[in-house]
C-alpha cells in the first residue's frame, strides 16, 4: 500500500509540474490591470466546491489554509499531502462584441502534519494575486501628454503574479477552542505594458510605457474556532479569521519611450528614445496589504452533513499603492473600495460506512457565493463595485479504507456587465486535487 501511494504522490506532482510549467495564464481579464490584480480566494479543494468558505469548517479529512485554526482537527497519527490544478473558461463579453479564453495551471500545494499532542502544522504554496490581459482601444478624441498628435489606438497588455508561501501553526489552550496563525511569505512581480500609435501622422513616433511592481516580504494572519456540542453528533463550531495591515516591501519601475516599432508582445521597443525611467524601492510605505476580517458558523452532524456560511472584509479602502491604474480625480478611472464576501456552502455524506455502496460514501458538496470587489467602478460608468457572483458544486471521491481521496470542484460566475461600456465575464472554473492520507507516526507490530 505505502509503494502505490508514493507512485501516486509522485505522477501527481509530474502532472502538475507539467502543467504549470506549459500554463500560459490564470486570468484574461481586463479588470486584472487595476490594483495588484485579481485576488485569489484562499482554500483548497473541499472549500472550492462549498462557495470558498472556511472559517468555520474543521475536518479530519481535509486541510483548510482559510482559517489556520482549523489544522488542530487534524489526526494526531497522520500526515496529509494535497495538491491541486485548476482549469478555467472565461467568456468577455461587450456590448458589441465577444471573446474566449481558456487555460489550465497549478493551483497549490501543501502538507500537514502533528508537531506535538498540542500542536499542528501546515507549510504550504499558493497564488495570492493574478495578473492577465490584452486589449485595444479606440479613441480619437484624446491626447497622449507631451504631444498634440490625437492617437486613434492603444494597445494595453499585463502578465504576472504573486505567490504566497506559508507556515501555520494551531494549538489548543482549552478544551474545544483552538487557535492558529499563519506566517506567509509573499513575493512575485507583475507588469503592464501599453503603446500608443498616431497612424494618421506618418511622421509620429510610436508611444510605449512599461511598469514593474515587484513584491518581497512577509505578513501573518490568525484564526480562531470555538466548538459547541449540543448533542451526540451534532455540534455547532463558530470560527474568525484577522489579518492586520501590513506594509510590503519592494520594488517599482516605470519606463517611457518613443521608438518607430514595437515587437509583438508589446515590451521590446525598436529604434526607441528613452523619455523617462524612474526605479523606486519602497519599504512599506507605497504598497499594503488590506486588514481583513471574518466570521464564520458551521453547523455539523458528524459524517453526515455540514452546513457553514462565512462574512468577511477586506479594507482596501485604507491600502496604499504604488504606481497603478487607479484614481480618485479621474471620472473615467477605476478607484479602491472595501472587499467584502458572502458565501454558503453543504457537504451531505450519505453513509460514510457503507461497504457495498460506493455512491453512499462520497462526499457531495455546493455552495455559493456573492463579492464585492475591492474595484469601483469609474465615475462615467456608475461608480458602483465590481459585483462576483458564483455558484459551485464538486465531490469528495474517497479510496477505500482510506481517508486519501480526489476532490473536485466546478464553478460557474458572472462578474461585471456590459453597462456604460463596462466588460461582463462569465466563467466556469474547474478544480482538481490530491488528499493523501498516511499514518506516518503509529508505530506498526507488522511491516
Amino acid at each position: 500500500m505505502h509503494n502505490i501511494y508514493k507512485v501516486a504522490v509522485t505522477l501527481f506532482l509530474v502532472v502538475i509540474i507539467g502543467i504549470s510549467t506549459t500554463a500560459q495564464n490564470r486570468t484574461y481579464s481586463p479588470y486584472s490591470r487595476y490594483g495588484i490584480g485579481e485576488i485569489q480566494d484562499g482554500g483548497f479543494g473541499r472549500n472550492a466546491a462549498m462557495g470558498n468558505t472556511g472559517i468555520a469548517l474543521s475536518s479530519s479529512y481535509n486541510l483548510n489554509n482559510i482559517n489556520p485554526a482549523s489544522y488542530f482537527s487534524m489526526d494526531s497519527i497522520s500526515f496529509f499531502f494535497e495538491g491541486g490544478v485548476s482549469g478555467f473558461d472565461q467568456k468577455l463579453e461587450t456590448e458589441t462584441s465577444t471573446a474566449r479564453f481558456s487555460d489550465m495551471n497549478f493551483s497549490y500545494f501543501a502538507i500537514g502534519y502533528p508537531v506535538s499532542k498540542w500542536g499542528f502544522m501546515s507549510i504550504g504554496v499558493k497564488p495570492e494575486s493574478i495578473v492577465g490581459y490584452q486589449f485595444y482601444d479606440d479613441n480619437e478624441s484624446e491626447s497622449i501628454p507631451t504631444t498634440n498628435t490625437n492617437y486613434t489606438s492603444s494597445n494595453y497588455q499585463g502578465s504576472g503574479n504573486t505567490t504566497k508561501a506559508y507556515v501555520g501553526l494551531a494549538l489548543s489552550p482549552v478544551k474545544n477552542l483552538s487557535l492558529g496563525a499563519h506566517f506567509s511569505y509573499v513575493f512575485g512581480k507583475v507588469s503592464h505594458y501599453s503603446i500608443a500609435r498616431f497612424p494618421n501622422d506618418p511622421s509620429a513616433f510610436n508611444l510605449g510605457t512599461s511598469e514593474e511592481i515587484s513584491i518581497n516580504d512577509v505578513y501573518m494572519d490568525f484564526g480562531v474556532q470555538y466548538r459547541l456540542y449540543l448533542k451526540e453528533r451534532h455540534n455547532i463550531v463558530l470560527g474568525a479569521i484577522y489579518s492586520p495591515k501590513t506594509g510590503m516591501s519592494g520594488k517599482a519601475k516605470q519606463l517611457v519611450a518613443a521608438g518607430t516599432a514595437f515587437s509583438q508582445d508589446g515590451v521590446t521597443i525598436i529604434n526607441a528614445d528613452t523619455l523617462s525611467f524612474n526605479e523606486d524601492k519602497f519599504d512599506g510605505n507605497a504598497l499594503e496589504l488590506p486588514a481583513k476580517y471574518g466570521f464564520g458558523v458551521a453547523y455539523n452532524i458528524d459524517d453526515l452533513l455540514t452546513i457553514t456560511a462565512d462574512y468577511s472584509i477586506a479594507k482596501w479602502s485604507e491600502s496604499k499603492f504604488p504606481s497603478l491604474s487607479t484614481s480618485t480625480n479621474d471620472p473615467n478611472a477605476f478607484t479602491i473600495g472595501d472587499e467584502q464576501t458572502v458565501a454558503f456552502g453543504v457537504e451531505y455524506i450519505p453513509n460514510y460506512r457503507s461497504a457495498n455502496f460506493y455512491p453512499s460514501r462520497i462526499k457531495y458538496r455546493l455552495g455559493t457565493s456573492y463579492k464585492q470587489e475591492y474595484l469601483i467602478t469609474p465615475a462615467s460608468a456608475g461608480g458602483d463595485h465590481l459585483k462576483d457572483f458564483g455558484i459551485t458544486f464538486g465531490m469528495g471521491l474517497p479510496l477505500k479504507r482510506s481517508k486519501t481521496s480526489f476532490n473536485l470542484a466546478l464553478e460557474w460566475g458572472q462578474r461585471g456587465s456590459t453597462d456604460n461600456s463596462l466588460i461582463k465575464e462569465n466563467y466556469m472554473r474547474f478544480t482538481m486535487n490530491l488528499t493523501l492520507h498516511e499514518y506516518w507516526f503509529m508505530k506498526r507490530k507488522f511491516d
